[in-house]
């Protein structure tokens, strides 16, 4: 397996690849996928602040925004690890920050994707995206990447209706993930959910769109979920 290459590893060698270029359209590639990665990063250092006690306002300044921008980005998807009001889940999931990232950033692909609901094709974008060390080098070990998942990201063949609000749909959604990989891992008390287990969560049906992408792909999804 290729080894694990995290966000910050991959900043640092975009950066210096732009800078080493000879040619200008390999720079400016090599400048447009740094500012996907820089906007991933920025993602995982927000939620880092949030999950450590930081404020929203602390966090607005920090990005030279309002408060009332950073709430709107970032307060919808902190309610899904709040349970609906008489659910009998948890009374807070606990969720890494690069796996709150890996949501928030598979919701921004289903948009850019035009997508009328967020699939778990559109998860297995925000987890390349996310830069977790375990979880990209199994996908990258397999030959996928963000570009070629893109062009062969393939639809979810069933599920619920949409709701009329894409911030809501993001938490909704988002709410199944995290709770899903909640109940796989409830062996083990205190477990924080990562980016691995929303991974395995996607990967767990096999009509979503993430196996239906990876299958389009030539990659066996059997093996890959193993591999996790």
């Amino acid at each position: 397996m290729d080894r694990p290459v995290d966000l910050s590893n991959r900043l640092v060698e975009l950066l210096e690849h732009a800078v080493r270029a000879s040619e200008p359209e390999v720079a400016l590639h090599a400048l447009s996928a740094l500012r996907r990665e820089l906007d991933a990063f920025e993602r995982v250092q927000a939620w880092r602040a949030l999950d450590a006690g930081s404020s929203y306002g602390a966090v607005a300044r920090a990005l030279g925004i309002s408060r009332q921008a950073a709430h709107r980005r970032y307060r919808e998807l902190a309610a899904a690890t709040e349970p609906p009001n008489g659910a009998s889940e948890p009374a807070r999931l606990r969720v890494a920050p690069e796996a709150r990232a890996a949501v928030q950033l598979a919701g921004e692909e289903a948009a850019a994707l035009g997508a009328p609901r967020m699939g778990s094709e559109h998860l297995l974008l925000g987890i390349l995206r996310a830069g977790d060390p375990i979880a990209s080098a199994a996908l990258r070990a397999g030959g996928i990447t963000l570009e070629n998942a893109r062009m062969a990201a393939q639809p979810t063949l069933a599920g619920e209706e949409p709701p009329d609000d894409r911030a809501s749909q993001v938490t909704v959604y988002a709410r199944k993930v995290f709770t899903d990989a909640l109940r796989a891992a409830a062996a083990e008390p205190g477990h924080v959910i990562g980016v691995t287990d929303l991974l395995k969560s996607a990967l767990s049906d096999p009509s979503g769109g993430a196996c239906r992408t990876l299958e389009a792909l030539g990659v066996d999804v059997a093996a890959l979920r193993a591999s996790l």
